[in-house]
């Protein structure tokens, strides 16, 4: 038992530095995005037009170029209620936004999510959580160099608007020699608010990185709904009235 506690401390510290290892393989090196309005590029059928939208609105500012080694995952904290005061029982994302921006024409496999927000030591510190939806893979392709907003459609339930959430990105591969640039706000970042995860763990990227320009620029369309009421939390007038025909 005790060799075995020994090996699994061991792996686990392997891991860690792993992940430290490859974060310190990055230079965030902050360039200028080439224009503030982003080209639209919308898979999917178009919807009905959302009631409001969630995530980081603000405008973009920044790219960091040679820093995405796909496969990996960025996640982005949200209040809904920062934004979307329209909605104030429940949400429906119905499309995630990414802003990327290249500097040449590619092609890039990814998939986009909602999730909670996870506890640990630090109330109020919001880390990735369970996921809510997931959407199946998109295969982008950007015919150019420039600044697009990437609006990929995603199947979720109505969830209570009263908490804070993660929108998600994952960037499986890219066919262009250099590959996408993140892109943020003016900044300054927020702490326990951009995530990363190279494959190893989780971690925040402005913690990591203390040069961090700022927030991702992710965001989603959202519908206003009404999240169903646990049964265990209704009252029996409720309860009975599921029953009537």
């Amino acid at each position: 038992m005790r060799r075995l506690l020994v090996i699994t401390l061991s792996v686990v510290l392997i891991l860690s530095l792993s992940v430290a290892a490859l974060a310190d393989d990055r230079d965030v090196v902050v360039t200028p995005v080439k224009s503030t309005i982003a080209t639209p590029i919308m898979l999917g059928p178009a919807g009905p037009a959302q009631d409001c939208q969630v995530g980081n609105l603000n405008a973009p500012a920044t790219a960091i170029y040679d820093f995405i080694a796909a496969p990996e995952v960025y996640k982005l904290a949200f209040d809904p209620g920062a934004t979307c005061t329209v909605c104030p029982l429940g949400m429906n994302v119905t499309t995630i936004h990414v802003i990327l921006q290249v500097a040449s024409a590619c092609d890039i496999v990814m998939t986009v999510d909602l999730e909670e927000a996870a506890y640990g030591a630090d109330p109020t510190c919001p880390t990735p959580g369970p996921v809510v939806c997931t959407s199946v893979p998109y295969n982008v392709s950007l015919p150019g160099a420039g600044l697009y907003d990437i609006g990929l459609p995603i199947t979720c339930d109505c969830v209570p608007a009263d908490r804070t959430y993660l929108l998600g990105f994952s960037i499986e591969s890219v066919s262009c020699a250099r590959g996408p640039a993140l892109v943020t706000d003016a900044g300054p970042a927020t702490a326990c608010t951009n995530w990363n995860d190279y494959g190893a763990g989780w971690y925040d990227l402005l913690a990591q990185y203390p040069t961090w320009p700022g927030d991702l620029i992710v965001f989603a369309d959202v519908d206003c709904c009404t999240p169903p009421v646990p049964v265990d939390k209704s009252t029996w007038g409720a309860i009975k009235a599921l029953y009537k025909n």
